[in-house]
């Protein structure tokens, strides 16, 4: 593996963690490609989580998934990752669900109160919500919620009746997971962000989107945890347009987990760092740099 001091011009490649424990007091970790595969804990990130806690550190978990923190919860405790290994969790999908109770801007303020929604069965919770009367049909919706694909083979095709349906009505649609993509286990599978980025440029349809790499979600974190010095917080996940250019708006160091989402394209496997020429290009079209590029949690 790359030694610690290794550098691309701004980014270091790094083989463990354990040096990390000196330079900064919080974390806000990514769930999915980062902790876990959809299926269970990737090798080594709760002992490396553990250890962070051990060394002081807080650990806030910073998730896109598309329903609630409860929901969130669960999943951790189904697929064995113990709750004493972070201090909270926050996701996209709790931050959408408030967004539609108080309407407290004027995009939320114009939706009706009927929603067509577009998810699997296990998201509907999203609809249990003052904000919302009942679900409806598209013909009949005053706005749309997408969570994701109802099933995980499903692709963009399968929901083009659907969009083209709900752009022609000129509903608003709140995306609950800007993700685009995701890895169940080695299986790609889309997510509500590819959804709504082919409602939103070729359908031209009006979206709302919640979630990482939006400022207001890393706001509301860094709030919780006391407002601590930014300088001193560090973003870990594995989506550059998400984790890592959320980071950069609001003004945090990250750390990018290149077996993730991205580890075919640099040829990596869990574990493996790619050669310096190979992160360098793929982040040269990436919205920004990570201050580290890391192999997983890996202690």
């Amino acid at each position: 593996m790359a030694d610690i001091d290794s550098k691309l011009p701004d980014t270091e490649l790094l083989p463990r963690l354990a040096p990390l424990a000196d330079r900064y007091d919080h974390l806000i970790v990514d769930l999915w490609g980062t902790l876990h595969n959809g299926i269970m804990p990737l090798p080594g990130a709760i002992d490396c989580l553990a250890q962070f806690k051990d060394a002081g550190l807080g650990v806030a978990l910073l998730s896109n998934a598309p329903f609630r923190v409860s929901g969130v919860r669960a999943v951790l405790e189904q697929i064995s990752i113990p709750d004493t290994i972070y201090d909270d969790i926050f996701c996209s999908g709790e931050v959408a669900w408030h967004a539609i109770k108080k309407r407290e801007d004027a995009w939320h303020q114009k939706l009706g109160r009927h929603a067509a929604f577009i998810g699997p069965d296990r998201h509907r919770p999203m609809l249990d919500n003052p904000g919302i009367d009942q679900a409806a049909e598209i013909s009949e919706a005053d706005f749309v919620i997408c969570t994701g694909p109802r099933q995980p083979g499903d692709t963009l095709n399968d929901y083009m009746p659907e969009l083209e349906e709900a752009a022609a009505r000129g509903l608003p649609m709140i995306c609950t997971n800007p993700d685009r993509e995701v890895l169940r286990g080695d299986i790609r599978e889309i997510c509500a962000g590819a959804m709504a980025e082919v409602y939103e440029n070729e359908l031209g349809g009006d979206v709302a989107w919640h979630g990482k790499p939006y400022r207001p979600v890393y706001d509301e974190v860094l709030s919780s945890i006391g407002a601590p010095d930014r300088a001193r917080v560090l973003m870990i996940g594995d989506g550059l347009l998400t984790d890592i250019a959320g980071a950069k708006a609001a003004g945090l160091d990250a750390a990018f987990v290149v077996s993730g989402i991205a580890g075919e394209k640099l040829g990596v496997s869990y574990g493996d760092l790619p050669t310096p020429e190979m992160l360098a290009k793929i982040l040269k079209d990436a919205p920004a740099a990570p201050r580290y590029a890391i192999p997983g949690l890996i202690w």
